[in-house]
């Protein structure tokens, strides 16, 4: 998406002739230049989206089969240890 740059000379000229005064006209045009300005290239896009969470579904499937594991484990040894009847 291009942005088309403003006219801060023609802002200033145009808030002058709605009313404002000049410093006020010359402020708000410095606003809109900067905020026009900003760089937005750091933001987080949908295609960083997509890599994370695909990123976070793998890592969350491989902690669910981990604890599955260790839950048979557990249960395995519980029963071993109460089998082998009292001591």
């Amino acid at each position: 998406m291009a942005i088309t740059p403003i006219d801060t000379h023609k802002a200033v000229k145009d808030l002058a002739a709605a009313g404002f005064t000049q410093a006020q006209a010359e402020a708000l045009a410095d606003l809109l230049r900067e905020a026009q300005d900003i760089d937005l290239s750091h933001l987080v896009t949908k295609a960083d989206l997509a890599i994370a969470v695909s990123d976070l579904r793998g890592e969350l499937i491989r902690w669910i089969v981990g604890i599955g594991f260790a839950q048979v484990a557990l249960i395995l040894a519980v029963l071993k240890l109460f089998s082998a009847g009292p001591p």
